[in-house]
């Protein structure tokens, strides 16, 4: 990439795809064809006085498809502008009231807002491939993004290390958002613990090179192929530092160049991050059910029982319920070797929760793992509820014991009336 100021990559006019008529039109027809889907599907709603999870799917479903066929239009109505009445750069600056460094003035900066920034469900999980780069519709911005410092002679002009910092709050912010109102019920340690699965060095620098950002970049040549290994004198430690840094550089460059671009953002990056904690949303999302449906079918033993249920509490509270009563113990040991979080690297621990009681002598009813003791004895839990054949052998057990104390206190009642 040649030396240019990004004054000079702002002032060409002439854009390589001009916005044609034809162009709009084919726009607008895909806009036409995906909001009538929508309309369509939602009419099967038309009776439905609340919103539910099931219409706020089909309306993240359809979103995927027509924000981004809105955006284009609409940068097919800046180019439009553009092409009818060109302006000298030096005027367009005058009237902007903006250049490259005001871009990143405190009154640019937009905040995600509860629309952007909602909870994730199994839908958003791409079926395949990563989801579509966003562009950054600045080109200034777009060349501050992947410039280095070293890259630059004037040192009033911006390069990716601002703009890094300020990325860097974004995907902050926007992952917590998202991990706060899927796991409701984690610990504030463990919600930590998946944030930092997303935002890490290694895995932001992993996006850069899968999106291929890193080709991009206008970098020293000590730097230089940032995809090879070991060649130049850069340590690796400060290129992999880089790449994790331009891809948050990146992201803060999309959102700048356009505050209408924030939801488009938000969007990408919640169905990028999906792909990361697949695992943990489908196990929220299968836990969430269970927890409503669990024993439905089932008589309910007791009042506490149904509380437990619909209360969503802890699943090592569930399996108690459901089976325990007084001299029936569930205990909860270590098992199997130790192991390391694949993500993370931090000891994992693994749980068995075990009964004795009802025949049995330290049965083994499931197993959990988690990066904490507590965590993995409630997954072990879960895995115990799931094994509805057992469980239900069990729970039957429960039921004909309560009845036969419930017999035995009413005989015991009517015997203590006659004397």
């Amino acid at each position: 990439m040649s030396k240019r100021s990004f004054a000079e990559v702002g002032s060409i006019s002439s854009p390589q795809n001009p916005t044609s008529v034809s162009q709009i039109l084919k726009h607008a027809e895909n806009l036409l064809k995906t909001v009538k889907a929508l309309n369509e599907e939602l009419q099967n709603f038309r009776d439905t006085s609340d919103i539910n999870d099931e219409i706020i799917s089909v309306l993240k479903r359809h979103n995927k498809e027509i924000l981004p066929t809105a955006q284009l239009l609409a940068q097919d109505e800046t180019s439009a502008l553009s092409q009818d009445n060109p302006r000298p750069q030096k005027a367009q600056k005058l009237e902007d009231g903006r250049d490259s460094r005001s871009s990143l003035g405190a009154g640019a900066l937009p905040i995600p807002n509860h629309i952007s920034l909602t909870r994730w469900t199994p839908d958003d999980i791409p079926s395949s491939g990563l989801p579509p780069l966003p562009p950054v519709l600045d080109p200034d911005l777009e060349q501050a993004a992947l410039t280095h410092s070293g890259m630059v002679s004037d040192p009033t002009k911006m390069s990716y290390e601002r703009l890094e910092w300020i990325g860097d709050a974004y995907i902050y912010l926007i992952s917590t958002s998202f991990i706060f109102q899927t796991f409701p019920n984690l610990p504030v340690g463990r919600c930590s613990q998946l944030r930092e699965r997303l935002i890490r060095n290694e895995n932001l620098l992993n996006y850069t090179i899968q999106y291929g950002i890193d080709k991009r970049t206008n970098f020293p040549v000590e730097f230089g192929p940032l995809e090879k290994p070991r060649a130049t004198r850069a340590s690796e430690v400060v290129r992999k530092k880089a790449l994790g840094d331009i891809f948050e550089s990146y992201v803060a460059a999309t959102i700048l160049a356009d505050p209408e671009s924030l939801p488009r953002v938000s969007s990408w990056l919640k169905a990028l991050w999906s792909t990361e904690l697949a695992d943990e949303i489908r196990a929220e999302f299968r836990g969430k059910s269970s927890s409503k449906h669990d024993c439905s079918n089932e008589k309910q033993d007791t009042d506490s029982d149904k509380k437990s249920t619909k209360q969503n509490l802890p699943y090592k509270v569930i399996l108690s319920n459901t089976i325990v009563v007084k001299g029936i113990r569930l205990s909860y040991n270590d098992v199997g070797e130790s192991k390391k979080d694949k993500h993370l690297g931090l000891p994992l621990y693994t749980v068995g929760v075990f009964l004795s009681g009802w025949g049995e002598s330290n049965l083994q009813l499931g197993v959990g793992s988690a990066l904490s003791k507590k965590e993995a004895g409630n997954n072990a839990a879960r895995a115990a509820l799931e094994n509805k054949k057992l469980i239900k052998r069990l729970q039957q057990k429960k039921e004909e014991f309560l009845k036969s104390r419930s017999l035995a206190e009413s005989n015991q009642q009517e015997y203590d009336n006659w004397s």
